[in-house]
């Protein structure tokens, strides 16, 4: 009989302490289910299985070619949502990702302007 993960829903042996995928500790094989109080006001959680993007390419690509400032950034609020990702924190990683987004753009935005200033600055001495 599989003992399962009140985390992740992994099945695991009997005599197992800790849940092989995700490390929760398993309650005793012999233990009677706690199933708590019905709470009528908590809502469904969907578990998403994608994580939203970190957008390191596009980062280390921004760091070598212009903005290197906002391409750390995006770098640090990648690793931050991934992160997040992985402690479940959907919400959170989304944000972060979101945020990635933003100032990968800005970056971007600002290193097309400092390269054309270089290059009209170039053509006019």
């Amino acid at each position: 009989m599989k003992i399962y993960c009140q985390e992740c829903g992994a099945g695991n042996s009997p005599e197992s302490k800790r849940c092989r995928i995700c490390n929760a500790s398993l309650p005793a094989a012999d233990a009677k289910p706690d199933y708590g109080k019905f709470d009528f006001e908590a809502k469904p959680v969907a578990a998403k299985e994608q994580q939203p993007p970190m957008y390191l390419l596009w980062s280390l690509a921004l760091t070598f070619c212009c903005c290197t400032p906002l391409a750390i950034l995006g770098i640090i609020f990648g690793i931050q949502s991934a992160s997040a990702f992985k402690k479940k924190d959907y919400d959170r990683a989304e944000r972060k990702s979101e945020t990635t987004r933003k100032v990968l753009v800005w970056g971007t935005v600002l290193g097309f302007v400092m390269w054309i200033v270089i290059f009209v600055s170039g053509i006019l001495d």
